[in-house]
């Protein structure tokens, strides 16, 4: 069988490869952005804030903390849509494999 009746993109243990990996980019994407809209003190080395500990402001960390959390859901998104196209996948090699 010639390998694009299977499929146009990848074949069925590559669409289940990715989308098991897209569903955990979502759950720990979505977890670490949770973490950084609530400030978690643990996650401020990540924040890549590179002024002396004497010029902090605290709306300039708190707009870091915001963006890197929007970054998150921005990545997770990502994963989403790589997600929706892995499902669609399967979905189109187990209707030619059947």
């Amino acid at each position: 069988m010639a390998l694009s009746r299977f499929c146009p993109i990848c074949g069925p243990k590559t669409s289940m490869c990715c989308m098991v990996f897209s569903v955990w980019g979502i759950i720990f994407l979505g977890i670490l952005g949770i973490m950084f809209y609530t400030q978690s003190p643990l996650l401020f080395e990540d924040i890549h804030y590179e002024k002396k500990a004497s010029e902090f402001s605290i709306s300039e960390i708190s707009d870091r903390y915001q963006s890197t959390a929007y970054n998150c859901w921005i990545a997770a998104g990502g994963y989403v849509v790589t997600m929706i196209i892995a499902f669609w996948q399967t979905n189109w090699n187990n209707r030619l494999l059947l």
